[in-house]
């Protein structure tokens, strides 16, 4: 029996007093992670342009994308598909790595604990959306992973609410990547950059072309991602009403400028949340009986971004 499961989460989405949203999640254990006292000890090399070196344990969503054509990030976002850009796709066989953080060491380790060696699952399907013709516009793309996935602390889900776009009530972003750094080559090591979210106009002027709200116009002065994020995703880590922490993607890695000190544009993921629940509940056998999905609720404070 197939069920598109994602779509039963879909009824949940209610607005309640007192400004609190009643929200839900494509997978109810994405978002959190180890982060906090085993990672300070995380290997650092030099700064990459905009950024600084992630927190070892507090990316396990994080997905290296590899072919022959190339590298690209991607996000875990359930146990069977990767989130990307559809730039990324290849015509050649393609694999993802997961609990991944040093591309140049087999096991990763802090000084005070290690992680479990990276695992590369093979992708049996890169599913691009339907429109897509050119990065400039539906730049999205799901990887279907050709098993499922055994989340652990080191991988897991990152969250995609399925029922409410809290992007205009964030201002910061962050933008998480192995993209070439200010010495010219890709990180070895996985690296985060703080974004700030702006009209999309800015956007729009600096490139000459359609930035809608099916993007996001984002950046800093001294924070941009670069050649080799692509694909990655753009989040915001928010509190709920039930006192847990959840890192949402919001974004995913477009395109941007040659010299990354600019603004770039990001493909915004709520705009296609109905396309990503069609694809993953088409691809999906459920055996089991519905079950009522998790409510979580989020208090949002807006802000005047564009």
């Amino acid at each position: 029996m197939k069920i598109v499961a994602t779509v039963i989460a879909l009824i949940s989405g209610i607005i309640i007093g007192n400004g609190q949203i009643a929200v839900s999640f494509l997978d109810h254990n994405c978002g959190v992670s180890i982060s906090g006292s085993t990672a300070t000890g995380a290997r650092v090399s030099p700064r990459i342009l905009n950024g600084a070196p992630a927190d070892m344990f507090g990316n396990p969503w994080m997905a290296l994308i590899s072919s022959l054509s190339g590298t690209c990030g991607g996000s875990l976002i359930t146990n069977r598909f990767v989130l990307s850009a559809a730039h990324c796709r290849s015509s050649y066989p393609t694999v993802v790595y997961l609990g991944e953080f040093d591309r140049s060491t087999i096991t990763d380790c802090s000084t005070t604990a290690c992680m479990p060696n990276a695992i590369a699952i093979p992708v049996e399907a890169q599913i691009v959306h339907p429109s897509y013709y050119h990065f400039t516009q539906n730049d999205i793309a799901l990887f279907r992973l050709d098993r499922e996935v055994q989340y652990t602390d080191y991988i897991k889900p990152i969250c995609l609410l399925t029922n409410y776009n809290p992007l205009n009530s964030i201002s910061s972003l962050t933008a998480t990547g192995w993209g070439t750094t200010e010495n010219g080559s890709p990180s070895s090591i996985l690296r985060t950059a703080t974004l700030r979210q702006v009209d999309r106009s800015n956007c729009s002027a600096l490139f000459g072309n359609r930035v809608d709200t099916s993007h996001i116009c984002a950046g800093e002065s001294n924070s941009d991602t670069c050649s080799g994020d692509s694909g990655g995703p753009v989040s915001a880590k928010i509190q709920f009403n039930d006192g847990s922490n959840r890192v949402i993607q919001l974004g995913i890695v477009s395109y941007g400028e040659d010299t990354c000190r600019n603004y770039a544009v990001y493909t915004n993921v709520m705009h296609h949340i109905n396309w990503i629940l069609q694809v993953v509940g088409q691809y999906t056998q459920y055996t089991l009986v519905y079950q009522a999905p998790v409510i979580y609720y989020y208090t949002p404070y807006y802000t005047n971004v564009g």
